[in-house]
Formats: structure tokens, C-alpha cells, sequence
């Protein structure tokens, strides 16, 4: 992510990943197109439900940012998100359970990556920090949904060491509108990057 950030961007893409998740929930896809961003020369977020949480965070933390029909919008967006949840809890949650080792394989290979080359190991971060970050937001679902978590728990705390290892202390790496969203003590891997 960059240092730009746009509410909008954000609320479409949340709409397009809620109005595909009924199929996804119930396809064998860890990864699945939703489209669009392509033609504005952004790449398309590819939904999972880590990346439909993600959006759900950052939007219902920033919504008194949003414009009114941005607002209604949003809660059309969760209401909808919110019944497919219910009505298809045990989906969801296997989803859950796939997403983060899914996520967590990556990352080691940037870990191995940053110790074979740790010059490239800072470039690298911004996507790897979005990655523990959908890591983070999906045991937080788990925990909010009361989803079986210890299984995942393991896994992400290992990666948390490997990832304390590299990580030098320091600002904030995305949009100042969204730190916020994120504070220090809970995203503590937002607040800094590897040595360059």
C-alpha cells in the first residue's frame, strides 16, 4: 500500500468483494477476481475474506469521512456482508482457517528472501506489512465471530518473530489517514521496515 489511500477506492471494492462473497464462500477458490481497477490503471483485489475485513476496518473506523450516499452505501456493503456471515458461518470460517497459513507461506519465503538479500528486503516490506495486516484482521474476526483460532495462532506468532528480527522501529508506513485505524500497540509491524 501506498502512501496514498482513498476512501472510495476502498468502498467499491469492498461492494465488489461483498457482492461476489456468496459464491465464494461456497467455491473450492482461495483467491478469486472480482474485477474492475484494472481500467484505471490499479490492479484488482483479488477477494478473500481477509481483504473484504481489511476494508470493513478501515472504512468503519474512517466512516465520519465518508459522504452521505458513501455512508449508506457502506452499511448496505455490511448488512450484506453481515447475513452472509450468519447464513454461511461454517464456509466463512474454513475460509478463515485457509487464508492465514496461505498468507503466512509467503511470508517465509520473504524471510528467507531478506536474509539470502537484505537490500531488497526493505522494498519488499509494504506488501509483506499488508500481509500480516490481513493476517491480524482475520484473528480478529475469528475472535469476533468466536471461530476456533489456536490452531492459526502458532503459525503467527512465529512469523511475528521472524518479522520482530528484520523490523526497525519507526513511522508510520501508510496514508496518515489511516493510522488511526491502526494503532501502534496492535499494528506494531505499520511502525517502521527493514534496514535498507
Amino acid at each position: 500500500m501506498s502512501s496514498r489511500y482513498s476512501l472510495k477506492r476502498d468502498l467499491d471494492e469492498l461492494e465488489r468483494m461483498v457482492a461476489r462473497l456468496g459464491d465464494y464462500l461456497l467455491g473450492n477458490e482461495m483467491y478469486l477476481s472480482i474485477g474492475g481497477g484494472a481500467f484505471r490503471g490499479l490492479s484488482a483485489p483479488q477477494l478473500t475474506i481477509g481483504a473484504l475485513l481489511l476494508r470493513r476496518r478501515r472504512l468503519t473506523q474512517l466512516r465520519a469521512k465518508l459522504k452521505r450516499a458513501d455512508g449508506i452505501r457502506l452499511d448496505a456493503a455490511l448488512a450484506d456482508h453481515d447475513d452472509l456471515q450468519r447464513e454461511w458461518t461454517l464456509h466463512y470460517e474454513q475460509k478463515l482457517q485457509r487464508e492465514v497459513p496461505s498468507r503466512l507461506r509467503v511470508m517465509a519465503g520473504f524471510f528467507r528472501e531478506c536474509s539470502e538479500n537484505p537490500r531488497d528486503c526493505a522494498g519488499a516490506y509494504p506488501i509483506e506489512a499488508l500481509r500480516r495486516t490481513i493476517v491480524g484482521e482475520i484473528l480478529l474476526a475469528m475472535m469476533e465471530f468466536g471461530y476456533e483460532k489456536s490452531e492459526v495462532i502458532a503459525s503467527v506468532r512465529s512469523a511475528d518473530q521472524a518479522l520482530r528480527r528484520i523490523l526497525q522501529a519507526g513511522e508510520f508506513i501508510w496514508s496518515p489517514l489511516l493510522a488511526p485505524v491502526y494503532p501502534q500497540d496492535d499494528f506494531w509491524w505499520l511502525y517502521g521496515r527493514p534496514a535498507a
